[in-house]
């Protein structure tokens, strides 16, 4: 975010657990003049100059990315300005400006690097590390294009998130690359190119997960059908695997080579008026798993591949909010539709990490009640067509409700609450045999009800009021381990400079962060300390903030503080003030320096930080 008023680069950033669902925003603010652009016109970003970043899970650790194009105005020449976000230590960096009349481009960043087209030079790959040029005048090949079956890589990649480059279009001299571009092992490239013969029929062949796939294409006849035949072979044994007409075929393969996918399209060219046909093949046995209609009369623009058994099918709208993609969960044949914004919000963050036991990757639902928060195995609670899916095992256990599947109606029991719902009215969901229920009127009658929806951009959280709230039927408060300590404290008057506390110290249930009489803290994990204050509270310029014992009683360091407006300021600590993690430490209070009470203290402990975890 480029804030022209405080002249900084904001960076904000919103990690969210598929554990419990619940998010955590931060910002860090940038002032230093080196970060900053020349001025504050863009073409890149929104009405607020806002503009999302691309994350990637380097070696190094997960980083994010953006390119912010500025604007080129009379008397000033633009340049795309390449920023680098850095989780773990929370610093920016400014990689390089470049002047507009070149494209820059992230398409690249999982690998390290960045592109600079120009008309002379063609496409240009730069390190994100180092800046140095990379690759030049070649081919880089991607997951798309093995998946798209353009090419076929041999030995197959390990993962979803790899490059192979091909040095001036050569196919034959073709090797890995590593991360920032770093040459890698040699592997062998096959183009799969369309054949054409004499009769202006087509065919093309291609290698998928170790079986060889054809397909032949008749010649062009005048609103006329082509005639398609696709056929596998494996270890000698040659099946038919589409063998019909169609206008269109495309053919796409899971990332590990596991299924093959042929989309066959009755439509005539812009006259997309019928469902296609979509067929899925085991490779390894060279059996048809799956079948189905698409979901809407257009066509398929194209594979969102999440993993061998998960992917998102686009299709082309003019108003793709009426129509909105589905995952489709290969294995169990079954569909699950994601609201249009929602796809928006996540498309450029599904492809860094992967989801172990999850098949629903968007919007994931945190469900608290008083001080408790839903824990989930795998799959969390998930928001489709207008309704909350819970699972079942963990929301029975965390609100202590038996469940008895009788009858074919399920039976649920909450102390002295009964309620039943029919499982013909239930539209229950079972996929990789754990049962998902929508909320409704079953959990009302036992106590239950959905007090309030928080909708934020890339999560949602359901607060639950419970009628039994006061009994053991109520869902287990979630307390940290550790809390944050807070007291009121006055300077010591037997000479040695600590404090002593004027009130009885309390708690708040936060670790790393509390707020005291207008003033927020915050302990971030690269030990710094952020800190701001309400608009009500005036410190003026600077002040003094003392880092102190557990106790309060001795100051171990006392650190000058230049205040930043009303946004956060943030100060690196040294190691050394820190006992097992903790820092307690002492504000003075606003105007307040000569009253019973001088100074407010906090005692914070540092979070933990995994780049997998929340």
């Amino acid at each position: 975010m480029f804030d022209e008023k405080n002249k900084q680069v904001t960076i904000r950033t919103n990690r969210i657990s598929f554990v419990t669902g619940m998010q955590k925003i931060n910002e860090y603010n940038f002032t230093d003049p080196s970060l900053l652009p020349s001025y504050y016109e863009f073409d890149s970003t929104n009405g607020f100059n806002h503009q999302d970043g691309v994350v990637v899970d380097t070696p190094k650790g997960i980083k994010a990315y953006t390119v912010a194009v500025q604007s080129t105005l009379k008397g000033k020449s633009g340049v795309n300005i390449i920023y680098e976000f850095d989780y773990s230590n929370l610093t920016l960096r400014k990689i390089k400006e470049i002047p507009t009349q070149k494209s820059v481009q992230l398409d690249a960043a999982q690998l390290g690097l960045y592109s600079v087209e120009s008309d002379k030079e063609g496409i240009q790959y730069f390190s994100l590390e180092n800046n140095k040029q990379m690759l030049s005048g070649g081919k880089l090949i991607t997951s798309k294009d093995v998946t798209d079956t353009r090419f076929s890589l041999s030995p197959a990649p390990a993962s979803q998130t790899f490059g192979v480059y091909c040095p001036k279009y050569q196919y034959t001299s073709c090797y890995n690359i590593e991360f920032g571009g770093v040459k890698g092992k040699a592997v062998k490239v096959t183009k799969n190119n369309v054949i054409e013969d004499a009769r202006q029929a087509s065919s093309k062949s291609f290698m998928a997960g170790g079986t060889k796939i054809k397909w032949n294409q008749s010649s062009f006849q005048m609103n006329t059908p082509y005639q398609w035949n696709v056929t596998a072979t494996r270890n000698g044994k040659t099946v038919s695997l589409f063998n019909g007409k169609a206008y269109e075929l495309d053919t796409f393969v899971s990332p590990g080579g596991k299924y093959l996918v042929i989309n066959a399209d009755p439509s005539y060219h812009f006259k997309r008026t019928q469902a296609t046909t979509i067929y899925v093949y085991d490779l390894k046995t060279m059996v048809q798993v799956q079948k189905y209609k698409s979901s809407y009369n257009t066509n398929v623009t194209g594979i969102q591949w999440l993993s061998d058994d998960l992917y998102i099918m686009e299709y082309y709208f003019s108003n793709p909010g009426a129509y909105p993609p589905s995952f489709y969960y290969i294995p169990e044949g079954k569909h699950f539709k994601i609201e249009y914004s929602q796809y928006q919000d996540w498309a450029n963050y599904l492809d860094s990490f992967t989801y172990d036991d999850l098949f629903f990757l968007t919007l994931p639902v945190a469900i608290t009640s008083g001080e408790g928060v839903l824990h989930y195995e795998g799959q969390p609670t998930f928001y489709m067509n207008g309704l909350y899916y819970v699972p079942l095992k963990e929301f029975m256990n965390a609100f202590h409700v038996q469940v008895e599947e009788k009858d074919k109606t399920y039976l649920f029991k909450r102390l002295d609450r009964t309620s039943k719902l029919a499982l013909s009215q239930s539209k229950r969901l079972i996929v990789k045999g754990k049962v998902f229920l929508p909320l409704g009127q079953w959990n009302k009658e036992l106590g239950l009800k959905v007090a309030q929806v928080g909708m934020h951009s890339m999560s949602y959280e359901i607060l639950i009021s419970d009628e039994l709230r006061k009994t053991e039927a109520a869902m287990k408060a979630e307390i940290p381990e550790f809390q944050a300590i807070l007291k009121r404290l006055k300077k010591s008057e037997d000479g040695s400079d600590g404090f002593i506390a004027t009130e009885k110290p309390f708690t708040q249930k936060n670790s790393d962060h509390a707020s005291l009489r207008g003033v927020t803290a915050v302990l971030n994990h690269n030990r710094s300390l952020s800190f701001r204050f309400s608009p009500f509270v005036s410190y003026g310029e600077s002040l003094q903030i003392y880092i102190t014992s557990r106790d309060s009683s001795k100051v171990l360091m006392e650190l000058p503080i230049q205040i930043t407006g009303n946004e956060y300021t943030t100060v690196a600590l040294p190691e050394r003030v820190f006992e097992e993690g903790i820092l307690t430490f002492a504000f003075p209070e606003s105007d307040n320096e000569h009253l019973e009470h001088s100074h407010l203290g906090f005692t914070l402990k540092l979070p933990e930080f995994s780049k997998n975890r929340l």
